[in-house]
This record gives C-alpha cells, sequence and structure tokens, in this order.
C-alpha cells in the first residue's frame, strides 16, 4: 500500500512539473535579446530550460551595451564550461564596427580576474580595439608559469589561459610584430608553440630539426608543439617541399616526422598520393616507412587504397593493421571490407 501511495504521489508530482517546465521552454523562445536570455537564465532553476537558454545564447548578438553587461555578468557568475562556451559564441558576433564597447572591455581588461580580462580580450579583438593593445600586451608579456609544468595543470589555470588568448589576440591583429615576443613566450611554456606553428608556420619550420634535437627536453617539446598545430592549408602547400625533406632524413626525430606527415598528407593531391606510396615502398627502414604511411592513411580520395588493403593484411604492428581496416570500412562499408581482405571466405574445419 505504502508503495502505491508513492508511486501515485511521483506520478502527481510528475504532471504537475511538466506543464511548468514546458511553460518555462516557451518562455525562453520568446526571450529575444541577449539580456532577456540573460534574465531568464538567472531566474529559473530548471536544468532543461537553461540547457534550452545556452543553446539560444550562442546563436544571439549581442546589439545594446546592456547585452555585453549581461553577457559580462554570466561569464563571471555561472563558471560552466558550457555557458562560457555559448557566451563567448555571442560575443563573437557582435558588430565589428561597434567603437560604442570599447570603454566597456577596457574597462574589463583592467580587472584582475583572469577571467575578466579573458572576456575583455575576446572583446576588444572581436572590434579591432587598437586601443586596447597596451593592455593586451600587458597581459601577454606576464611572467609565465614554469615551463616544466605539466600540461594538464597549465590548460587549468586561468592566467595562462588568458595569457595564451592575449598572444593569440596579438598575433592576429599585429602579424609578424608579436613574433619575437611569441618566441619567447614559447620557449617559457612549450605548449604555446601551437600558436607559432598556427600563426607564424612559415616562420617557425626551419627551426624544427635544431628545436627537435635540443638537449632541453623544453625545447624539443616545442617543436613537437609546433609541429602538431593546425596549420592553414596555404601555409602548409607553400612549405611541402620542406616537409617531404624531413621525412625522407632517417636522422630527423621520429615523432617530429610524424606530425608534419600528417601535414604532408593532409594536402596531397591523387598524384602526390602516389607518389607518397612510392616514397613508402623506397623506405630505407621501417620507422621512415611508418611516417609514409601515416601521409598516406590521411590523404583524401581513393588513391590510398591499395596502401590501406596491404597494411590490413599485412601490417607487423596491430594499430596499422587496424587502423588501415577501419578506414577501410568508413569508405567501402563492412562487407565490401570483407571482400577486400579476403576475409568473407569459407573456413571449413
Amino acid at each position: 500500500m505504502i508503495a502505491l501511495i508513492l508511486l501515485s504521489s511521483s506520478l502527481a508530482a510528475a504532471q504537475t512539473a511538466a506543464p511548468a517546465v514546458e511553460a518555462a521552454v516557451s518562455t525562453s523562445a520568446d526571450a529575444q535579446t541577449v539580456s532577456q536570455i540573460k534574465d531568464l537564465f538567472v531566474s529559473t532553476t530548471s536544468e532543461i530550460v537553461r540547457a534550452d537558454i545556452v543553446g539560444k545564447l550562442s546563436h544571439t548578438a549581442p546589439a545594446t551595451s546592456e547585452d555585453i553587461e549581461s553577457l559580462y555578468d554570466l561569464f563571471m557568475r555561472f563558471p560552466n564550461a558550457q555557458l562560457r562556451a555559448s557566451v563567448m559564441a555571442s560575443l563573437a558576433l557582435v558588430n565589428p564596427d561597434s567603437p560604442q564597447y570599447e570603454p566597456l572591455f577596457m574597462a574589463f581588461l583592467r580587472q584582475p580576474e583572469p577571467a575578466a580580462q579573458l572576456f575583455g580580450i575576446n572583446g576588444a579583438f572581436r572590434i579591432h580595439s587598437r586601443v586596447a593593445l597596451p593592455l593586451i600586451h600587458a597581459i601577454a608579456e606576464r611572467k609565465l608559469v614554469d615551463s616544466e609544468t605539466p600540461v594538464a595543470n597549465l590548460m587549468g589555470d586561468r592566467r595562462w589561459n588568458t595569457q595564451k588568448e592575449a598572444l593569440s589576440a596579438l598575433a592576429q591583429m599585429e602579424g609578424e610584430k608579436v613574433l619575437p615576443l611569441l618566441r619567447r613566450k614559447a620557449d617559457e611554456s612549450p605548449q604555446l608553440g601551437a600558436l607559432l606553428g598556427h600563426f607564424f608556420w612559415k616562420q617557425t619550420l626551419p627551426d624544427l630539426v635544431a628545436w627537435s634535437r635540443s638537449s632541453n627536453p623544453a625545447i624539443q617539446q616545442k617543436a613537437l608543439y609546433v609541429a602538431a598545430a593546425n596549420t592553414e592549408p596555404e601555409d602548409a602547400r607553400a612549405t611541402r617541399g620542406q616537409m617531404l625533406a624531413i621525412l625522407r632524413n632517417p636522422k630527423i626525430d621520429v615523432d617530429l616526422r610524424h606530425k608534419l606527415a600528417l601535414k604532408v598528407g593532409w594536402i596531397a593531391t591523387d598524384d602526390e598520393v602516389d607518389a607518397l606510396i612510392r616514397e613508402h615502398d623506397a623506405a630505407p627502414d621501417e620507422p621512415t616507412r611508418e611516417v609514409w604511411a601515416v601521409a598516406v592513411f590521411v590523404s583524401r580520395g581513393s588513391h590510398k587504397v591499395p596502401l590501406l588493403v596491404r597494411y590490413a593484411r599485412e601490417a607487423a604492428k596491430p594499430s596499422f593493421r587496424s587502423g588501415a581496416r577501419i578506414q577501410l570500412v568508413d569508405m567501402f562499408g563492412e562487407e565490401k571490407t570483407k571482400s577486400m581482405l579476403g576475409e568473407d571466405k569459407d573456413v571449413k574445419k
């Protein structure tokens, strides 16, 4: 009897709550401005409604100073990763031709909290504020944490993330003028090599081999972060010959060559994939052969299929064998892959 009473009470509560949630979600649909969305977020306790609001906020552009302040309030009061990402997405939609917001972003940049500075950097960058540059420079030039600090700790450090954002903004606003500063900061924190590789790939590539051979482990790590950076396709294309020369040299660090192989394969045309396969077949040693295989595997199109089949059938390393098979399945489906690899034949016991 008690169980039935409890069940009945639960059902009644759920039925009572459902209309309230539906009404709240309907209200969130009526909120059109950033300020209205913010007010609704603060006033509700429903996680369902808040999730709906967060999704809507990321597609809503701030149109007034009040909207900017509302975004800032949400960013500072609720240290939730998903909400903060939505706030930044909204901030990125602000009209670049909005000098009236400059005093606000300057005020945020002057706050001591890293989160406030991070918000100010993104806002100032969006409206191309030249007035804010000295403040952004001051943040970027601060002494970084010890370069030996584990990566996981660095990524969780708010000051480090804010400083990285400042350096990224300066690289885009000032170009090569900021390159010496970014080089110095990457010496302090190898993880910032990712910014060098992204924004200054052509200028930095010639240093990678020397850095990879350094007796300093931090400098070696910097080389790998640069090599792993997300590089613009035109920059990778412009340096393809330099990267190929590194891939062909068995005396160069194999991890560095693997990371460059990803770039070489990513930009490869069909004819270039054929050439990469010939390089693979002529490689003088197994590590170099694997480097060329990596380049072929990440290439696009069907010219890589013969090498994928070879690796799926014969590769000594399980990771290469399974990786090749997974790609074939993605391209052709399970049944055709089995046929291509001869796995569909009846096995008689």
